[in-house]
Order: C-alpha cells, then sequence, then structure tokens
C-alpha cells in the first residue's frame, strides 16, 4: 500500500514514520515538509520523494494512506482534501480544535466513505496490553471505576501554539486522550456527559488556559471515569509523565503505572494477587496491521468511529471546564 507523509513537525511523526517506513505491506512514496532540516533528517538513510503541497502528492504519488504530522490547527482541511480524494488516513492525537471541526470532518469521511484511525500509542504500549487481557480474562468483572491520569512536562522549549487559543486544542484534549481512548476501549462503553473543572498555577502568564484539567465522565453502562491531565511533571522526572490507572470492578481491581516505570497489579476474587508478567510493546506494528485492515476493507483496531468519539468527548469536557464544570451532555451527532 503506498503511504503519504503530510507535515513531519509535530507530535509523534518519528514513530508513526518508522512504523510506516518498516511495514513490509507499505510503501512511503512522498513527503510533504517545508522544513528543509527536517525533510533531510527523516531521508538520510531512504530516498523519498518531495512535493511542495498536498494536492501535488495525492496527484503524483497517489498515496492510498496519508499520514501526518501537523499542529492542531492545520489538521481538519488536509483531513477533508484526503476524504475528497479517497485517501485513508492514520492521525496523530488530538483530532481537532472544536465542534466546528469536528463537524467538519465527519461529514467530509461520511460523504467519501474514508477512513481514520489515531496514533493511540498506549494501546500498544506494554503496561496497558496486560492490564486488558487481565480485564479480558474477568478478573475484574464489570468495570465500574476507572481513574486515569495524564501528567506531562512542558519541557523548556515548548511549541508555540500551547500559548495560542486560536491554534491549540487545550491542555485536557492534548494529553488526557489516551485516557479518554483507554476507558472506551476497556470497558466497551460509550461516553454520555462529563463535567470538568481546570485550574492555572505554574504556568501563569504564558497563555496557557488551564495547567491542570479533571474531568468525571458518565458512560452508557453505568460505570464512571475520571481522567486528569497537566503540566506539571517535575524537570527531572525519569519519563516525559508517570502516568497511572486505578480501576476497580466487581470481582477485583488494577493499579497500573507507565512510563517511568512499567507495572501492573491485579487483586480478583477470581485469580487472587498477582502481578502479570508485561507482553512486548507493538507499537512498532502498527502500520503494518493498519494496512493489513484496509486492504480487507476493515477499519483498523483503532477506528473511524473511536477517533471521532474520543475527540467528542475532549472537545465536551474542554467546553465543561471554561464553563467552570458545567454538567454536559456528549452528543454523537
Amino acid at each position: 500500500m503506498k503511504i503519504g507523509i503530510m507535515g513531519m513537525h509535530y507530535g509523534h511523526i518519528g514513530g508513526m514514520f518508522h512504523s510506516a517506513i518498516n511495514a513490509p505491506n507499505g510503501e512511503v512514496v512522498g513527503i510533504v515538509e517545508a522544513d528543509d532540516a527536517l525533510y533531510q533528517q527523516y531521508t538520510e538513510t531512504q530516498a523519498i520523494p518531495r512535493f511542495a503541497s498536498l494536492e501535488d502528492m495525492l496527484e503524483q504519488a497517489k498515496p492510498d494512506l496519508v499520514i501526518e504530522g501537523l499542529a492542531h490547527h492545520e489538521k481538519t482541511p488536509v483531513i477533508e482534501t484526503c476524504a475528497a480524494a479517497g485517501v485513508h488516513m492514520l492521525l496523530d492525537k488530538p483530532l481537532c480544535r472544536t465542534r466546528d471541526e469536528w463537524q467538519r470532518i465527519k461529514t467530509a469521511i461520511t460523504k467519501h466513505n474514508t477512513k481514520l484511525s489515531t496514533f493511540f500509542t498506549s494501546r500498544n504500549h506494554t503496561a496497558f496490553i496486560a492490564l486488558r487481557q487481565a480485564i479480558q480474562n474477568g478478573d475484574l468483572g464489570d468495570l465500574v471505576s476507572l481513574i486515569t491520569t495524564h501528567p506531562h512536562k512542558l519541557g523548556a522549549n515548548p511549541p508555540s501554539l500551547y500559548f495560542d487559543a486560536d491554534k491549540y486544542v487545550g491542555t485536557f484534549h492534548d494529553l488526557a486522550g489516551h485516557g479518554v481512548d483507554q476507558v472506551r476501549w476497556l470497558t466497551g462503553a460509550e461516553y454520555t456527559g462529563v463535567h470538568a473543572l481546570g485550574t492555572l498555577k505554574k504556568h501563569i502568564g504564558t497563555g496557557l488556559a488551564f495547567d491542570h484539567v479533571q474531568a468525571s465522565f458518565q458512560l452508557d453502562n453505568g460505570a464512571l471515569a475520571t481522567a486528569t491531565a497537566d503540566w506539571l511533571t517535575p524537570r527531572d522526572a525519569r519519563s516525559f509523565g508517570d502516568t497511572r490507572f486505578i480501576i476497580m470492578g466487581t470481582e477485583g481491581s488494577a493499579h497500573l503505572r507507565a512510563y517511568a516505570d512499567d507495572h501492573v497489579l491485579v487483586v480478583s476474587n477470581k485469580s487472587g494477587r498477582y502481578e502479570p508478567e508485561l507482553p512486548p510493546s507493538m507499537q512498532h506494528v502498527f502500520v503494518e496491521n493498519m494496512i493489513d485492515a484496509l486492504s480487507r476493507g476493515e477499519e483498523n483496531a483503532i477506528s473511524t468511529n473511536d477517533t471521532l468519539a474520543v475527540a467528542n468527548a475532549c472537545i465536551t469536557a474542554e467546553e465543561s471546564a471554561r464553563q467552570g464544570g458545567r454538567f454536559l451532555k456528549i452528543r454523537g451527532e
């Protein structure tokens, strides 16, 4: 399958690019990136044609799948253009900034029957794979309470878009999108409502609206989920952020720690207390697996619906935080 790369200048594009380059069923046929140094960096070991625009790449290289490494405000028109050309997309999180952009994306992909997937890396991270296996084994019973945390370093030289409300999706959508995806993935439930609160304590005067946000979600199966996101991780921490996930079910509980150290503890009426052996990460085969699914005419494991549902929940949570914690229904539209 032919793969095009639209933008190399933001997000997790490095991991996405290498997964694409190493996919035995894929061929990277073009790159659009205005920055000469970035283009050279990614083509030092393999020659990949460079195009001046997305339209040029679509017309001349004719990719079947486009992968993006774009800033938040750049994505929506690119998705619309790819959809109109019948080209599927693999996106980095977050999807978009506003409800209007979300509706534009949904309208475009529905009209042209194109598929989206999102590079939610935590699904393929070793500790989360083990956690899901414990849930699928029935060791927790029905999931009732889920708490997921997403602390992060802001870094010494953060992108300027973080401080521009017309370009940035917001702290919660940017950082907690992984956890919002995981809750749906682990429960099989959909979000129906949320109330969220935000505060600004550390990065005052930078342009950030909030540097800490916490959101409480209602799910359609009666479970409840709380997700937090913050730019408060200390500079000297061992990872970008030390994530926690605490789950209580009718038959057991699980505590997960990821990134600084990977560890899962399960306490179960069925299986007792145990610390599961952590399986290997599956990040490297993400693009390979997506190509296999698309070749069969199927959705990727992280589907178009997953991509839209997570963005919808995060956009609604951001709206609630801006409204001081007002409970908002999450509409499917």
